[in-house]
């Protein structure tokens, strides 16, 4: 069993949305309240540039992250910087046991590849509702999502900005949209 599958998965789902934005909905606002569309793509490409450079024993600057990293094709600069990050990752599956300095803290690998698959997934569901696509996202993979979410999102790290109040999920709601409606998204 490939313990990187997931992260690729979460990865493919986030490709697969990046590839259908249309160009004229890069600036809807995202269910992210601090974030447009733009901004949201802007965090999934940075964050897989992060683990790509974090997890072989590197650092990335805070100013880079900050900058333009979607340049003019958005789902390029993403393509690039996930397969990147998903190598960093095979290229040691060690790292699973041992710990890796990222920008916000030292955490052990297991952990960033957890962290890094949920938000791949999660942030993914946000672009697509930002950019008026079909929020039913990789529905195995969600359910997995939806069971660590809520193992770790306890009502300490409910916050604005950070994970919201869980919203109720409609009936009949997909296993992605229940993961956003847990972390606080209005599906």
């Amino acid at each position: 069993m490939d313990p990187f599958a997931n992260y690729a998965r979460a990865l493919d789902v986030a490709r697969e949305v990046f590839a259908q934005v249309s160009p004229d909905t890069w600036g809807n606002q995202s269910p992210c309240a601090e974030w447009d569309a733009r901004g949201v793509a802007s965090h999934l490409v940075g964050g897989a540039m992060m683990v790509a450079a974090c997890v072989p024993g590197g650092s990335i600057d805070h100013a880079t992250l900050g900058g333009d990293v979607l340049g003019d094709d958005p789902a390029a600069a993403f393509g690039k910087a996930a397969d990147e990050a998903l190598a960093a990752f095979r290229a040691d599956p060690s790292v699973l046991g041992r710990p890796v300095a990222m920008p916000f803290g030292e955490m052990p690998g297991g952990m960033v590849l957890g962290l890094f698959t949920n938000d791949a997934f999660v942030h993914a569901w946000d672009l697509a509702k930002a950019t008026g696509q079909s929020t039913d996202l990789d529905p195995e993979l969600a359910e997995g999502v939806l069971a660590a979410v809520k193992g770790f999102v306890t009502d300490d790290f409910r916050k604005p900005g950070f994970f919201d109040a869980e919203k109720p999920a409609p009936a009949g709601a997909t296993n992605a949209d229940r993961v956003a409606a847990f972390l606080g998204r209005t599906v």
